[in-house]
């Protein structure tokens, strides 16, 4: 418990990522570089995002909230996350700064995901109690659209596999 463990037999042993004990980590996952794992830590007592690397531990971004999901890009370096506070933010791990692109009112979103490119992001938010849509945010521009209409509760948005279609 609170170790974060690489199984990959066919490459190896098992090897042990960061702090060995008193510290928990969770929603590990892979950087398109396929050395890099990132993760929530709760080694400062607070959430953080951390970098694991060739046995190194590298914190990025102090203040990200209660973490809800969390993806990393298929290309770069980035990280898309949701938190309790209702925002949603990109978190450039090589830079380690953090940016909100959308904040709601209504409700938190439950999940994020990247196109197979890497600029865009979906992610559903709520525009009032009862009613959530999809929004698509370009990373280049800067820019969040609703795609979907809010007459219902859209969750869950996905890519197809070539990155055509929502």
């Amino acid at each position: 418990r609170g170790k974060l463990f690489t199984f990959a037999l066919w490459e190896g042993a098992v090897r042990q990522h960061g702090v060995p004990d008193g510290v928990r980590y969770r929603q590990g996952q892979w950087l398109a570089d396929g050395e890099t794992i990132v993760a929530v830590s709760d080694e400062a007592r607070e959430e953080r995002l951390v970098a694991l690397r060739d046995g190194q531990v590298r914190a990025l971004s102090a203040d990200i909230g209660r973490v809800v999901a969390m993806r990393t890009a298929p290309v770069g370096t980035r990280v898309a996350l949701t938190n309790h506070r209702h925002q949603v933010m990109i978190v450039d791990v090589e830079s380690g700064t953090s940016t909100v692109i959308d904040h709601s009112e209504c409700g938190r979103s439950e999940s994020v995901v990247w196109s197979p490119d890497g600029a865009w992001v979906a992610y559903p938010f709520w525009t009032s109690p009862r009613h959530s849509a999809i929004k698509l945010h370009e990373v280049a521009t800067g820019v969040s659209t609703l795609v979907t209409t809010p007459e219902f509760r859209d969750y869950s948005p996905s890519f197809d596999p070539a990155g055509k279609y929502l």
